[in-house]
C-alpha cells in the first residue's frame, strides 16, 4: 500500500495533486517518424520515452505513448527562403507541444481564436527534425563551417569565413578569394587573377 494513504498530511496532499498535474503536462517528447512523410508538411511521431505507471499496490511499469498523427513540421526557413529535408521512417527528432489548440491558426494562417480551451494536447504540436540519440551520433562533425551533408560524408557543401566548397567523393569544386579550383581524382584546374591551370593526362578543347 502506498504509504500516503495511512495518514493525513496536507502538504503531502498537495505535492501528489501538484505531481499529478504536472504529470499531465506535455512540453517536448523525443520522437521517432512511425512512416515516411508524402507532403514533407506533416508527420507521424512515436515518442521514443515511455510514461511511468503506479498500481494501486503501489507496483510501477511502463506503457508506450500512443502515436500522433498529421503532426506539423517545423522547416527552417525565413523570408523566401526555406531549408527541407526528405522525412523518412525512423528519423529521430523533437515533437514540440504547443500550450493552445492550433487547429484554426494552421487551417486558416494569421491570428485565429482556439477553437476549445485545451491546453498542451499531443493533437496540437510541431516535429522539428534532426535529433540524434547517442546510437545514431553524426560522425566528423565540423567545428569551423557550416555544412550541408550526407551521414556518411561522400557529399558536402560547406562554407567557412574562407571559402565555399563543394564535395561528391572523389570530386571536388572549391570558391575562395584567391581563387576557383575544381578537381576530380587526379585533375584539376585553378582559375585565379592571372592565370588558368590545367593539370590533366588528356586534355581536350572543343570550339
Amino acid at each position: 500500500m502506498d504509504p500516503r494513504v495511512r495518514f493525513f498530511d496536507e502538504t503531502e496532499l498537495l505535492e501528489t495533486l501538484a505531481d499529478d498535474i504536472q504529470s499531465r503536462i506535455r512540453t517536448a517528447i523525443p520522437v521517432a517518424l512511425s512512416e515516411d512523410s508524402e507532403d514533407g508538411h506533416s508527420v507521424k511521431v512515436q515518442a521514443q520515452t515511455k510514461l511511468v505507471r503506479r498500481a494501486a499496490d503501489g507496483t510501477l511499469s511502463t506503457f508506450s505513448m500512443p502515436q500522433v498523427s498529421d503532426v506539423v513540421v517545423k522547416h527552417a526557413g525565413g523570408g523566401t527562403l526555406t531549408k527541407t529535408v526528405p522525412l523518412k521512417k525512423g528519423d529521430e527528432g523533437i515533437f514540440i507541444v504547443a500550450d493552445r489548440a492550433l487547429d484554426a491558426w494552421y487551417q486558416q494562417s494569421g491570428e485565429q481564436a482556439a477553437v476549445d480551451a485545451r491546453m498542451h494536447s499531443l493533437s496540437d504540436g510541431w516535429y522539428v527534425p534532426g535529433g540524434r540519440s547517442l546510437p545514431r551520433k553524426l560522425k566528423g562533425v565540423s567545428k569551423d563551417s557550416m555544412q550541408s551533408r550526407t551521414d556518411d560524408k561522400k557529399t558536402v557543401h560547406d562554407v567557412s569565413e574562407s571559402a565555399v566548397t563543394a564535395v561528391r567523393e572523389q570530386s571536388a569544386h572549391q570558391v575562395n578569394g584567391m581563387a576557383v579550383q575544381s578537381q576530380k581524382d587526379g585533375s584539376s584546374q585553378v582559375v585565379d587573377a592571372k592565370t588558368i591551370q590545367h593539370v590533366a593526362s588528356k586534355i581536350l578543347i572543343n570550339c
